[in-house]
């Protein structure tokens, strides 16, 4: 545990912060209109409103038990950032149980509920961490299925949501569904906004040139592709490489600066999974 927090302990701290925006999140705006949730945290809620249950306990366990179930289906760093995620999600829940804001607005607690809890799952996520329940199950889609995290979450969370037609007048339930697109939208963005990439495509002449300079500035590797002409008939190279978005000017520099005749398109990427890249959880 000491190595653990020696080599991870960024992670572990933007994890913590993720979980106390959470918290505020919850207690500060949901329960403000007696809206729900997705995940562990809106069957504690469910359980609130209909037996009075405290949320912070009921999560805990029930994250206690999916994280047994999915142990061994992730990784030790994640099951591990895992645990600290929810351990420190239930005790924030607790620790900020009198947050009230006084704000009772549906609208209000829906769009700014949504948006601070989908950024501080986020956070979370953006670690390698989950937030227990339906994360849990998310990561093991996506590890195995290649299913996008913020997506599988977003339809586990709505069937969790719908139970909540059970304790909750039908208005509360469809301001908690509008709360859960705006939360995805937000988990989506933070996951996705954080470390931008961009792909490079590169034709010249001088493509081996370039490929030492780029790699001599960016410390990525790139890749060299034969291609044709289509009207010279030339045979010639094209030069592929990914970066991250504050590069690209400099790498734009480096090319005209080399080769003023060389063909350059530069193009979004969405996804990036790779040692030399933070990988991105979608």
């Amino acid at each position: 545990m000491k190595s653990l927090i020696k080599n991870h302990y960024k992670n572990i701290i933007i994890c913590l912060i993720g979980t106390f925006i959470n918290a505020i999140g919850v207690n500060g705006f949901l329960l403000g209109s007696d809206l729900g949730d997705g995940g562990t945290v809106g069957i504690s809620l469910a359980l609130k409103y209909s037996l009075g249950f405290s949320p912070a306990l009921t999560s805990l366990i029930i994250n206690v038990i999916l994280i047994i179930i999915g142990w061994k289906y992730l990784s030790k760093t994640v099951a591990i950032y895992t645990v600290i995620s929810n351990t420190a999600l239930s005790l924030f829940l607790e620790l900020t149980k009198n947050v009230n804001l006084g704000i009772h607005d549906f609208v209000i607690n829906s769009v700014f509920g949504g948006a601070i809890i989908g950024i501080s799952v986020g956070f979370v996520l953006s670690t390698g961490s989950t937030v227990g329940g339906p994360a849990v199950v998310a990561r093991i889609f996506n590890k195995y299925f290649g299913f996008k995290t913020s997506k599988t979450i977003f339809l586990l969370d709505s069937l969790i949501v719908l139970s909540f037609l059970i304790v909750l007048p039908l208005r509360n339930v469809l301001f908690t569904i509008i709360m859960l697109f705006i939360t995805e939208r937000a988990t989506s963005f933070i996951i996705e906004g954080f470390n931008p990439k961009k792909a490079v495509t590169i034709i010249s002449e001088k493509n081996e040139v370039l490929a030492d300079k780029i790699n001599s500035f960016t410390g990525r590797g790139t890749t060299i592709l034969p291609s044709k002409g289509g009207y010279s008939k030339n045979e010639s190279g094209m030069l592929y490489v990914v970066v991250h978005q504050s590069q690209v000017t400099k790498i734009k520099n480096l090319v005209y600066q080399e080769d003023e005749k060389a063909f350059l398109v530069i193009h979004d990427v969405r996804d990036v999974l790779g040692s030399t890249f933070i990988n991105n959880i979608t």
